[in-house]
């Protein structure tokens, strides 16, 4: 399990949505070079947490067993939600942007 100390962090949101490009590419990036400009020195401890973050997201079977995209996306994000119910919309949303888009 993901040891998140505290999903407000709101340099938690930041660094995922630097390294996924959410709202602001035309696909996902996972983009360690942005994480590291804006984080600097604390950038490794961001991207491991990121980076364990996002895996066990991609444990969801919502790509096996949704019908279609928006089906998929939905179950992605309530299978993440059932072991974490505080992360945050915006951080759920851009991992499942990653993963339909990588299962589509």
């Amino acid at each position: 399990m993901v040891a998140v100390a505290n999903w407000q962090d709101p340099g938690l949101k930041e660094a995922v949505l630097l390294w996924t490009g959410y709202g602001s590419a035309t696909s996902p990036r996972r983009d360690k070079s942005a994480v590291q400009r804006r984080f600097g020195p604390d950038s490794p401890k961001w991207i491991a947490l990121i980076e364990s973050i996002a895996d066990e997201f991609y444990e969801s079977k919502a790509n096996l067993e949704a019908d279609d995209l928006p089906q998929m996306w939905t179950m992605s994000i309530s299978d993440f939600k059932k072991r974490y119910p505080d992360a945050p919309e915006a951080i759920t949303k851009a991992l499942a942007w990653c993963y339909t888009f990588d299962n589509r």
